[in-house]
């Protein structure tokens, strides 16, 4: 397997958080590949352009014939599955651009973006017709230097939100965010929204328990009812409740079945 992330310098930080290279040459026996929504869009270059996604607690199935795609609008847990191997570059955008790149899908799954950027059909060649893992990130790189743009101040205010709610681990409520930007819970959540395309609320969830999940990657001995209550949950079923939000599954479930891939971030 090779997993490689690169993370890009400003200004192009103000578009996109990272992008990364997931091969798996032969993935038989492995199953079905967990992925975790971080409220961040992504742009999927798939090499292989066959598979299958799955969704939701009853597992509904989608077929992924798409070159280049992103996922819009579905719940928890999510599952890839292909036969033989796997090969994705992703470009995860920040989630105050959300909108700007993804307000108008309309279809929910699996969405083919090639429509909407007649240009990625050429940059999905170059991804995979290079050698070297770093040219990919090259190109991804000039792929995005021609979509920079000046945030709206609706952006800068969600991208100072979400930044705070990074620095903090998401351990943080909305009140605490109204207060420090004097603004009121409903105006924020209004703007949020618009500008994220998720709730202000899930978004906190969500990076609180992708911290937790990391840390514990990285700290497997760390008893998870301790880490729980470092990360302000008092309350195990409320944890749980959280937990299986985000990651679609209990945390005991999860951890005992963490795929290799996902500690590509220690």
């Amino acid at each position: 397997m090779i997993a490689k992330t690169y993370y890009p310098e400003h200004p192009l930080d103000d578009l996109y958080r990272e992008c990364y290279y997931l091969q798996m040459d032969d993935i038989v026996g492995i199953g079905r590949i967990p992925v975790i929504d971080d409220c961040c869009y992504d742009i999927v270059f798939f090499k292989e352009a066959e598979g299958n996604f799955y969704y939701g607690e009853d597992a509904r199935k989608v077929p992924i014939s798409s070159k280049v795609f992103t996922i819009h609008s579905v719940t928890p847990p999510y599952r890839i599955e292909a036969k033989d191997s796997l090969t994705f570059f992703t470009i995860k955008l920040q989630p105050w651009v959300n909108a700007y790149f993804f307000s108008e899908l309309e279809q929910s799954g699996v969405v083919d973006i090639r429509k909407l950027d007649s240009s990625l059909e050429r940059i999905h060649q170059k991804l995979f017709s290079e050698v070297e893992v770093s040219a990919r990130f090259d190109i991804a790189e000039e792929l995005m230097m021609g979509k920079i743009f000046e945030l709206s101040p609706s952006m800068e205010l969600v991208r100072e939100i979400c930044a705070l709610i990074y620095e903090r681990q998401g351990k943080i409520t909305v009140n605490e965010l109204s207060k420090h930007f004097e603004k009121s819970r409903q105006y924020l959540g209004k703007i949020f929204k618009k500008e994220v395309m998720y709730p202000l609320k899930k978004f906190i969830i969500t990076v609180r328990i992708l911290d937790l999940v990391k840390y514990k990657a990285k700290n497997p001995d760390v008893l998870l009812t301790q880490l729980s209550y470092d990360y302000g949950y008092f309350d195990q079923a409320h944890f749980i409740n959280d937990f299986k939000k985000v990651c679609g599954v209990k945390p005991l479930e999860f951890f005992n079945n963490l795929p290799e891939f996902l500690l590509r971030h220690q």
